[in-house]
């Protein structure tokens, strides 16, 4: 993606916006070295608009569920206990390093 600072978007605003007009990509604009807009094309922004009004929707209508079963194989106290050696081990791991 093409990065222009303020002063120089500002200078060739015309010629920038036929540039991305014409499919040639979006601009940065810059403003102390941090990139504070982007110059899009103004059919992209209205597609990114829409598809994100519909993501929205979705997520609003329908909450997000498991369906389906789930089965628990083996021994849950055996795992449990296996989990809390190697988060120890983990533990003391970091401690050495800090010294």
């Amino acid at each position: 993606m093409k990065q222009l600072s303020l002063s120089e978007a500002r200078a060739k605003l015309s010629a920038l916006v036929d540039e991305v007009h014409k499919g040639k990509g979006p601009v940065a604009i810059t403003q102390r070295s941090k990139v504070k807009a982007v110059l899009v094309d103004a059919n992209w922004h209205e597609r990114v608009g829409e598809e994100l009004g519909f993501y929205r929707q979705v997520l609003r209508s329908k909450p997000l569920k498991l369906e389906g079963t789930a089965e628990l194989i083996g021994d849950l106290d055996q795992a449990l206990d296996e989990l809390k050696q190697e988060r120890e081990a983990s533990f003391q791991r970091l401690i050495k390093q800090l010294k």
